[in-house]
Protein backbone atom coordinates (compact mmCIF):
# COMPACT_ATOMS: atom_id res chain seq x y z
CA UNK A 1 0.00 0.00 0.00
CA UNK A 2 1.64 3.21 -1.18
CA UNK A 3 4.93 1.31 -1.14
CA UNK A 4 4.42 -0.11 2.36
CA UNK A 5 3.44 -3.64 3.23
CA UNK A 6 0.78 -4.84 5.59
CA UNK A 7 1.70 -8.26 6.95
CA UNK A 8 -1.14 -10.56 7.99
CA UNK A 9 -0.08 -13.57 10.04
CA UNK A 10 -2.49 -16.39 10.90
CA UNK A 11 -1.64 -19.47 12.95
CA UNK A 12 1.23 -17.88 14.86
CA UNK A 13 -0.34 -19.12 18.10
CA UNK A 14 -2.05 -22.45 18.75
CA UNK A 15 -5.85 -22.31 19.25
CA UNK A 16 -5.48 -23.31 22.91
CA UNK A 17 -3.10 -20.40 23.49
CA UNK A 18 -5.50 -18.01 21.73
CA UNK A 19 -8.32 -19.16 24.05
CA UNK A 20 -6.20 -18.80 27.21
CA UNK A 21 -4.96 -15.36 26.15
CA UNK A 22 -8.56 -14.30 25.50
CA UNK A 23 -9.58 -15.39 29.00
CA UNK A 24 -6.73 -13.38 30.51
CA UNK A 25 -7.31 -10.29 28.38
CA UNK A 26 -11.10 -10.11 28.78
CA UNK A 27 -10.67 -9.94 32.57
CA UNK A 28 -8.29 -6.96 32.51
CA UNK A 29 -9.31 -3.68 34.09
CA UNK A 30 -10.16 -1.25 31.31
CA UNK A 31 -10.40 2.51 31.64
CA UNK A 32 -12.10 5.01 29.39
CA UNK A 33 -8.84 6.80 28.71
CA UNK A 34 -7.60 6.48 25.13
CA UNK A 35 -8.30 8.47 21.98
CA UNK A 36 -7.31 8.29 18.32
CA UNK A 37 -5.99 11.80 17.62
CA UNK A 38 -5.42 15.04 19.53
CA UNK A 39 -8.43 16.50 17.72
CA UNK A 40 -10.64 13.67 19.06
CA UNK A 41 -9.30 13.53 22.62
CA UNK A 42 -12.81 14.10 23.98
CA UNK A 43 -13.98 10.85 22.33
CA UNK A 44 -12.50 8.26 24.65
CA UNK A 45 -12.05 4.52 24.18
CA UNK A 46 -11.76 1.62 26.61
CA UNK A 47 -8.22 0.36 27.01
CA UNK A 48 -5.85 -1.41 29.34
CA UNK A 49 -2.30 -0.08 29.33
CA UNK A 50 0.29 -2.75 30.12
CA UNK A 51 3.40 -1.91 32.06
CA UNK A 52 6.03 -3.49 29.80
CA UNK A 53 7.59 -5.38 32.72
CA UNK A 54 4.17 -6.90 33.55
CA UNK A 55 4.46 -9.04 30.42
CA UNK A 56 7.39 -10.83 32.09
CA UNK A 57 5.33 -11.96 35.09
CA UNK A 58 3.50 -14.86 33.42
CA UNK A 59 5.44 -17.24 31.17
CA UNK A 60 2.53 -17.32 28.70
CA UNK A 61 2.54 -13.52 28.33
CA UNK A 62 6.32 -13.49 27.97
CA UNK A 63 6.17 -16.09 25.15
CA UNK A 64 3.34 -14.16 23.48
CA UNK A 65 5.28 -10.86 23.63
CA UNK A 66 8.59 -12.41 22.56
CA UNK A 67 6.94 -14.15 19.60
CA UNK A 68 5.32 -10.91 18.43
CA UNK A 69 8.54 -8.93 18.87
CA UNK A 70 10.53 -11.54 16.90
CA UNK A 71 7.98 -11.68 14.06
CA UNK A 72 7.83 -7.89 13.86
CA UNK A 73 11.61 -7.70 13.55
CA UNK A 74 11.54 -10.39 10.82
CA UNK A 75 9.20 -8.23 8.73
CA UNK A 76 11.05 -4.97 9.45
CA UNK A 77 14.75 -5.89 9.53
CA UNK A 78 17.19 -3.04 9.94
CA UNK A 79 14.58 -0.71 11.44
CA UNK A 80 15.88 -1.16 15.03
CA UNK A 81 12.34 -1.73 16.31
CA UNK A 82 12.09 -1.30 20.09
CA UNK A 83 8.87 -2.15 21.93
CA UNK A 84 7.61 1.11 23.43
CA UNK A 85 3.98 0.47 24.37
CA UNK A 86 1.47 -2.37 24.69
CA UNK A 87 -2.24 -1.76 25.24
CA UNK A 88 -5.42 -3.78 24.92
CA UNK A 89 -8.34 -2.13 23.14
CA UNK A 90 -11.89 -3.04 24.19
CA UNK A 91 -14.31 -1.99 21.45
CA UNK A 92 -18.00 -2.69 22.13
CA UNK A 93 -20.88 -2.25 19.71
CA UNK A 94 -21.61 1.45 19.30
CA UNK A 95 -18.03 2.61 19.87
CA UNK A 96 -16.61 5.30 17.60
CA UNK A 97 -13.21 4.82 16.04
CA UNK A 98 -11.38 7.46 14.03
CA UNK A 99 -8.78 7.28 11.28
CA UNK A 100 -5.31 7.81 12.75
CA UNK A 101 -1.58 7.07 12.60
CA UNK A 102 0.37 5.21 15.26
CA UNK A 103 3.99 5.94 16.19
CA UNK A 104 5.74 7.66 13.30
CA UNK A 105 8.36 6.50 12.65
CA UNK A 106 7.37 3.19 14.09
CA UNK A 107 5.82 -0.21 13.60
CA UNK A 108 2.61 -1.68 15.03
CA UNK A 109 1.82 -5.36 15.58
CA UNK A 110 -1.90 -5.73 16.26
CA UNK A 111 -3.09 -9.00 17.82
CA UNK A 112 -6.79 -9.89 17.52
CA UNK A 113 -7.61 -11.39 20.90
CA UNK A 114 -11.14 -12.78 20.68
CA UNK A 115 -11.24 -16.59 20.89
CA UNK A 116 -14.00 -16.68 18.30
CA UNK A 117 -15.32 -14.23 15.77
CA UNK A 118 -18.22 -14.41 13.32
CA UNK A 119 -17.81 -12.47 10.07
CA UNK A 120 -21.27 -10.93 10.58
CA UNK A 121 -19.94 -9.28 13.74
CA UNK A 122 -17.83 -7.04 11.45
CA UNK A 123 -15.10 -5.08 13.30
CA UNK A 124 -12.61 -5.09 10.41
CA UNK A 125 -9.40 -3.09 10.67
CA UNK A 126 -9.47 -0.65 7.74
CA UNK A 127 -6.37 0.82 6.09
CA UNK A 128 -6.45 4.01 4.05
CA UNK A 129 -4.27 5.16 1.16
CA UNK A 130 -2.48 8.51 0.90
CA UNK A 131 -5.71 10.07 -0.47
CA UNK A 132 -7.50 8.95 2.71
CA UNK A 133 -9.61 6.44 0.79
CA UNK A 134 -10.28 2.99 2.28
CA UNK A 135 -7.83 0.63 0.67
CA UNK A 136 -7.78 -2.66 2.54
CA UNK A 137 -9.83 -4.29 5.30
CA UNK A 138 -8.61 -7.06 7.60
CA UNK A 139 -11.05 -9.31 9.46
CA UNK A 140 -10.39 -9.70 13.20
CA UNK A 141 -9.93 -13.47 13.13
CA UNK A 142 -8.94 -15.12 16.42
CA UNK A 143 -5.20 -14.99 17.02
CA UNK A 144 -4.50 -13.08 13.81
CA UNK A 145 -1.62 -10.61 13.85
CA UNK A 146 -1.37 -7.61 11.53
CA UNK A 147 2.03 -5.89 11.35
CA UNK A 148 2.41 -2.53 9.61
CA UNK A 149 4.28 0.77 9.57
CA UNK A 150 2.89 3.15 12.16
CA UNK A 151 2.44 5.97 9.68
CA UNK A 152 -0.17 4.08 7.61
CA UNK A 153 -3.59 5.61 8.20
CA UNK A 154 -6.01 3.10 9.71
CA UNK A 155 -9.15 2.76 11.78
CA UNK A 156 -10.09 0.06 14.24
CA UNK A 157 -13.34 -1.70 13.50
CA UNK A 158 -16.43 -1.60 15.68
CA UNK A 159 -18.55 -4.73 16.15
CA UNK A 160 -22.03 -4.90 14.68
CA UNK A 161 -25.23 -4.78 16.69
CA UNK A 162 -25.50 -8.58 16.71
CA UNK A 163 -22.14 -8.97 18.48
CA UNK A 164 -22.52 -9.11 22.27
CA UNK A 165 -18.79 -9.38 22.97
CA UNK A 166 -16.38 -6.48 22.71
CA UNK A 167 -13.75 -6.72 19.99
CA UNK A 168 -10.44 -7.10 21.81
CA UNK A 169 -7.16 -6.26 20.15
CA UNK A 170 -3.72 -5.72 21.58
CA UNK A 171 -1.45 -3.12 20.00
CA UNK A 172 2.29 -3.69 20.32
CA UNK A 173 3.82 -0.37 19.28
CA UNK A 174 7.49 -0.08 18.38
CA UNK A 175 9.68 2.92 17.84
CA UNK A 176 11.76 2.27 14.71
CA UNK A 177 14.12 3.89 12.28
CA UNK A 178 12.74 4.92 8.89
Amino acid sequence: MDGHRIHIVDGLFAPDMVRVLHEILRKLEFSLSDYDTRETKNQLHWKHEFALEALDQLPLLRVWRDTLVARTNEFFPGRNAVLARVHCNNQPYGDLQRVHHDLNPGVTALYFANAEWNQDWQGELVFFDRNEEPFHAVAPKPGRVVIFSGHILHRGGVPSRICFEPRLSVAFKFTADE
